[in-house]
């Protein structure tokens, strides 16, 4: 019934699909009542005029039956694919909603199957129950007072399909075969174009590319709905044409049978009648019977899918839209435990961070520190104490202001399949030059590698930034986050994936990204944070050791112990 709901748009092909199959289903039984009365004029009358209007009236009710079953099939499946095309737009932007623990929910290929094989399982079984309800019973029905009429077994007509039948088969599967290969390609992108966004989620909330993903995944799934409904109608016209073929063959053996019986060697045309209108009963009855299963098939996918779209999405109860901020971040007393964890993964941190300040969060794995930083532009809620921005709580801010005043040059960067310039104006493309897209290149240290490319900021990057190094996918992230030029600034271990002669380089930008913003680094390589304003050490969720480097290594701590054992091993 949530199904029908999105049919209201699509009426007009439902009215007429309707029509197509009442007359479809009126037309089965007209067959079987031609072929009586043209056997009794040809049998016993023995007019020669039946010799024409045999073929003709058989073939006429052919092309009548099999041209309302090829519109009727036709117009549904373009109403089915429309709703298709809503429902998966739907999910997707639900999708773009979610917060971090519907990601955790949700694991990437179920969410996959979601998009393609439940919804295009839920629709297309809709399509084919109303097709199989509508025509068969009105076929049944009508058959049946055809039988009711007559009661008597006469004949079996006999059909020949011979060599048209085989070129029709190898000219549907000719088409077929070149628009399903299409499909998978197109298949192929519309699972790409989920994953990276799935995957690349907080990219997309951090950089507000809610919009263009949208468009993206649309326009993939136009083209997808496109090739669907050119499948469609190649299979759709399979079948009217292979039908029309066997009834051009029995017309031409019910001329000959004529001809026999003008001779006087043939019987009656109400076994003709009564034999044509059984065995045409018999396919849909065997129709109706299959409804059951693909009616549960239907509704089991209809209602997976409608979990996944009437799941909450990221909550934004904040009423504060600020522009700019200055850069003073306060945590007072936070914590957060993850649902369904007994323990809290970070407990009373206590933090006021002055604009510009440089703050270093390091500890062994498990202290917290991604976790806090998960905090900042809530990805997570805190579930205890406040985060206050500029002497703002940030539950206050709305989920756009505040992602708007934040920047993330993060460990696993999200490249998209896209031109490098489109990746470096991520979010913003519509509203930056192309000035200051090289200017954030430049700043990122990219230029030399540019000048290498035949494109330069218009290549290609490929699948995720396939065609990327590692530190070139690392300054690429860098110069995002100096076009969107946000006073704070995230770093989750951007550099320690790098060889060391990368880092260098990545460490130059980066020292003039963090210049004039607040920012929180997380490193496990001391070395890369010792000019910090000051270092947190967090241990068990909670802070452990603050300080400068020099004045946390004279405390002779847990930091010391942790330098000393990372300067004993480069050693």
């Amino acid at each position: 019934m949530r199904l029908f709901q999105y049919l209201p748009p699509y009426k007009g092909y439902i009215i007429g699909a309707a029509v197509c199959m009442i007359l479809g289903g009126g037309a089965s039984s007209l067959i079987a009542l031609v072929l009586g009365k043209l056997t009794d004029m040809g049998f016993y009358q023995q007019d020669p005029i039946v010799l024409y209007l045999a073929p003709l009236a058989l073939i006429g009710i052919s092309v009548l039956h099999g041209g309302t079953q090829y519109f009727s099939q036709f117009l549904l499946v373009r109403a089915s694919q429309g709703v298709l095309l809503e429902i998966r737009t739907l999910m997707f932007d639900r999708m773009l909603r979610w917060g971090d623990e519907l990601f955790l929910k949700y694991r990437c290929g179920e969410v996959q199957a979601k998009f393609i094989n439940e919804a295009a399982t839920a629709l297309s079984s809709a399509a084919s129950v109303m097709t199989t309800i509508i025509r068969d019973c009105i076929q049944i029905v009508c058959l049946l007072a055809v039988l009711i009429w007559h009661n008597w077994l006469l004949t079996i007509v006999t059909f020949v399909t011979g060599p048209l039948l085989y070129l029709i088969l190898r000219w549907v599967t000719k088409h077929i075969k070149r628009l399903t290969s299409r499909q998978q390609k197109s298949f192929g992108k519309l699972i790409g174009t989920i994953q990276e966004t799935y995957n690349g989620e907080r990219v997309v909330k951090i950089y507000n590319g809610y919009e263009y993903e949208r468009q993206r995944f649309r326009a993939v799934n136009e083209l997808l709905k496109d090739l669907t409904l050119k499948t469609q109608q190649i299979k759709a016209a399979g079948t009217p044409l292979t039908q029309l073929v066997s009834m051009c063959g029995v017309s031409i053996v019910v001329v000959f049978a004529l001809l026999q019986a003008q001779a006087g060697l043939l019987t009656m045309g109400e076994f003709t009648t009564f034999l044509s209108a059984m065995l045409l009963l018999l396919p849909p009855i065997k129709h109706l019977s299959n409804v059951m299963g693909s009616t549960a098939a239907m509704t089991a996918a209809a209602e997976s899918l409608f979990k996944m779209v009437d799941e909450i999405p990221e909550k934004d109860e904040g009423t504060q839209d600020v522009k700019r901020i200055q850069g003073e971040v306060i945590f007072d007393h936070v914590g957060f435990t993850y649902p369904g964890a007994e323990k809290a993964t970070v407990t009373n941190f206590t933090l006021d961070v002055k604009p510009g300040e440089m703050i270093a969060l390091v500890g062994s794995s498990g202290a917290g520190k991604s976790t806090l930083i998960n905090l900042i532009p809530r990805f997570w809620n805190p579930t205890e104490g406040e985060i206050y921005f500029d002497g703002i709580p940030q539950k206050e801010l709305t989920l756009e202001s505040l992602r708007r005043q934040i920047a993330l040059v993060s460990q696993d960067v999200v490249i998209f399949d896209d031109t490098i310039a489109n990746n470096i104006a991520y979010g913003c493309k519509d509203s930056v030059t192309r000035e200051q897209i090289e200017a954030a290149a430049e700043a990122a240290a990219l230029t030399d590698f540019l000048k290498t490319l035949p494109d330069g900021l218009d290549t290609q990057v490929g699948a995720n930034g396939s065609m990327l190094s590692g530190g070139q996918r690392q300054r690429l992230s860098i110069a995002r986050a100096f076009l969107k030029n946000a006073p704070v600034l995230l770093l989750d271990e951007a550099t320690s994936a790098l060889d060391t002669e990368s880092e260098k380089h990545i460490q130059k930008s980066l020292d003039t990204l963090l210049k004039g913003r607040t920012s929180f680094v997380v490193a496990h390589r001391l070395s890369t944070i010792i000019n910090a304003d000051r270092i947190v050490v967090m241990r068990d969720g909670g802070i452990a050791e603050i300080g400068s480097h020099e004045e946390l290594l004279e405390r002779q701590g847990f930091y010391h112990h942790l330098y000393t054992i990372q300067f004993s091993r480069s050693s």
